[in-house]
């Protein structure tokens, strides 16, 4: 019961960033086509727009991946498991998942360190808006925990399930 209560509590938490994944890609989408406008009709499009582009792209990759890792989205050579036994592509899947698990700790590790550095240098960025590059790149940890935990979660369910 509890259990049931953490997953579907994590699950809106990955509704959530997929849908603020969503939301930066729309803005990202006005904003590029209204700096086009702009400077279609000889004005000078707005000089912060390039800039808030770059870290908007950033936060969509990381607030994403964990989203789609969970409704199977990534990347999957479905050739080569549909031709495999399902006892060897389970195998395979749990190998992907601690092969996954792996890289998002290394993700999480050096984001966090990298972040607390960034925080306590009170290192800026210096761009047309100056901002502080700990809120930046806070992201990072933050998405590759995610996707650790989903790791996780995939790898338990493989584990359990017969299935692929």
């Amino acid at each position: 019961m509890y259990l049931s209560k953490v997953v579907r509590f994590f699950d809106r938490i990955l509704g959530f960033t997929a849908f603020l994944s969503g939301v930066l890609l729309m803005a990202i989408t006005v904003f590029i086509s209204w700096a086009v406008g702009m400077r279609y009709l000889n004005f000078n499009p707005p000089v912060w727009v390039i800039q808030y582009t770059e870290y908007a792209l950033l936060w969509i990759t990381f607030l994403g991946a964990a989203w789609l890792l969970r409704e199977k989205g990534h990347i999957r050579i479905d050739t080569l498991i549909s031709r495999i036994p399902p006892r060897i592509a389970r195998w395979l899947a749990l190998f992907n998942d601690i092969v996954g698990m792996a890289v998002a700790i290394v993700i999480f590790w050096f984001g966090s360190t990298n972040t607390l550095d960034l925080y306590s240098r009170a290192i800026m960025d210096v761009k047309a808006v100056t901002l502080p590059m700990y809120a930046l790149f806070a992201i990072i940890p933050f998405g590759g925990l995610l996707l650790l935990l989903q790791f996780l979660r995939d790898f338990f369910d493989h584990l359990v399930s017969k299935k692929i």
